[in-house]
């Protein structure tokens, strides 16, 4: 449920309170309905969140830093445009409805002073954000449309709000008091931000899955059109053996065959078959110059399979990823681990023939500390299990789920210090929970020291051989795993 008109007018008064007077620094878009500026006043900084997202509507200030999509969406770049460096000069209400106006002021270019205006509507069935001029001319808005009473949402229109709602809610119940008293918050906005922060990171949990989703697709599209292009030429390359054994009966038969002669029929008597065989010829063509070009189409081919085969099994390769990240978004729980995907596209779009970005941040590994306070350290996509194992140490112990997909697991081992039971149940509830067996009832655990484990040359991201194992069957415990995914 969207903010109360009651409650909206408390955010306001405690924005004017905080935020005002202040300058933007930086401008984020979290979410596909939510943005967030950075406002620094005197001594500190206040992130501002503006929330259009239908049934969640609302406005207040967030107590640390969201997530944010490797690249800016594009509404999210013309804020930053407009904004960044702008004073926000007042924070009001709109003709007494759930709508919030930010006026900013700032320079252009040339250092003439500009006005601009943020407009965020929380009306239900109108939840927007819109950048206006200092004429009240839309900019740009978070949603363009058009309604039904013909009030259009769009740059270079008039700003006109949306019609008043009924009821208007002024005199509803204040539903953030009473925690904020309780709980005994700080701010109104911590109380609001407390919430509606399960319901947030289910919707943005959400908003990701389908982001990833469209962006896995596409590259699959993109990388199975380029394998099937592949297979079609290497199919092509499959006469090398023909053109070969045509060049090799042209050799035994040159004494046989003049030049002009359009075609040879030869018995097979260098493959054995006893058939005859007709060899086309170039008529222009000496019998020696004939046989030479059957031997360098041959080569040709030859050659160009193997390459073609390369291509072939790296384009594989790349699918066999793909469908591992597709696996990976059915499984994945929640925010951080869709995120995390979110992360990893650009990776598998360069390694589909698209360029990444260049210095793009790479994850760490998860790092959790067990019962007895050792490290362990989780590998979040494949080729992460690759490094961290490659940097392990060799008495460091490595944990796998037995026989199916999942993150590796390194206890680091303190020297001198034996591997303890409580450690070892700990790293073996983290291979289970982050594991292609995760919601099974139990699950085969296999452990071994760093030195017995193998990457083979050529093997996939991820993939490597061990030895001198031992395995647990391993009963989950839901209270120790709570207790490790909460630190």
């Amino acid at each position: 449920m969207t903010l109360t008109l009651t409650e909206l007018e408390r955010v306001v008064a405690e924005l004017n309170e905080t935020a005002a007077g202040g300058h933007i620094r930086k401008i984020s878009q979290p979410s596909p309905g939510g943005i967030v500026l950075d406002v620094r006043i005197p001594g500190k900084t206040h992130r501002l969140y503006l929330c259009a997202d239908r049934a969640l509507a609302r406005v207040h200030l967030l107590s640390r830093p969201p997530k944010n999509p490797p690249t800016p969406p594009q509404f999210c770049m013309v804020l930053r445009k407009h904004l960044i460096a702008g004073t926000m000069k007042s924070i009001e209400l709109v003709s007494g409805d759930r709508i919030v106006k930010f006026t900013i002021k700032g320079k252009d270019k040339q250092g003439n002073p500009t006005g601009r205006g943020l407009i965020v509507e929380l009306v239900p069935g109108f939840e927007n954000i819109i950048l206006l001029d200092e004429k009240g001319t839309i900019i740009d808005a978070l949603r363009r449309a058009v309604s039904k009473d013909g009030r259009r949402i769009a740059p270079r229109e008039f700003y006109m709000p949306p019609p008043a709602a009924a009821p208007r809610n002024a005199a509803g119940k204040d539903r953030f008091e009473e925690p904020l008293q309780e709980l005994r918050l700080a701010t109104y906005s911590a109380a609001i931000e407390q919430a509606y922060a399960e319901q947030d990171e289910i919707v943005r949990a959400e908003s990701i899955r389908q982001e990833v989703s469209a962006m896995l697709s596409k590259v699959e599209k993109r990388t199975k059109r380029r394998s099937a292009k592949i297979e079609k030429d290497f199919e092509a390359t499959t006469g090398s053996d023909l053109m070969r054994l045509k060049g090799e009966l042209l050799k035994t038969n040159l004494h046989a065959i003049r030049k002009g002669q359009p075609v040879a029929e030869l018995p097979d008597t260098v493959g054995g078959s006893g058939r005859t065989i007709s060899v086309g010829l170039d008529p222009a063509l000496s019998p020696q110059e004939n046989m030479k070009n059957y031997f360098k189409r041959a080569r040709k081919l030859r050659d160009g399979r193997a390459i073609i085969e390369s291509r072939l099994n790296e384009t594989r390769r790349r699918l066999a990823e793909l469908a591992e990240l597709r696996r990976r978004l059915d499984a994945a729980r929640n925010l951080d681990e869709l995120q995390e995907l979110r992360d990893e596209l650009p990776r598998a779009g360069e390694a589909a023939g698209r360029k990444g970005k260049p210095g793009e941040a790479r994850a760490k590994p998860r790092e959790f500390i067990s019962a007895d306070g050792q490290t362990i350290l989780v590998g979040r996509n494949p080729r992460q299990n690759d490094e961290l194992t490659s940097h392990a140490r060799g008495n460091d112990m490595w944990l796998h789920v037995q026989h199916y997909a999942g993150s590796h697991v390194i206890i680091k081992m303190d020297k001198d210090r034996p591997l303890l039971k409580e450690t070892l149940l700990d790293a073996a509830h983290l291979a289970k929970h982050f594991s292609k067996l995760r919601d099974a009832a139990r699950a085969p655990i296999d452990y071994t020291y760093r030195k017995y484990v193998k990457k083979p040359r050529g093997a996939k991201p991820g993939f490597v051989t061990y030895s001198q194992q031992k395995t647990m069957m391993l009963v989950p415990d839901e209270r120790r795993l709570q207790r490790l995914l909460k630190r």
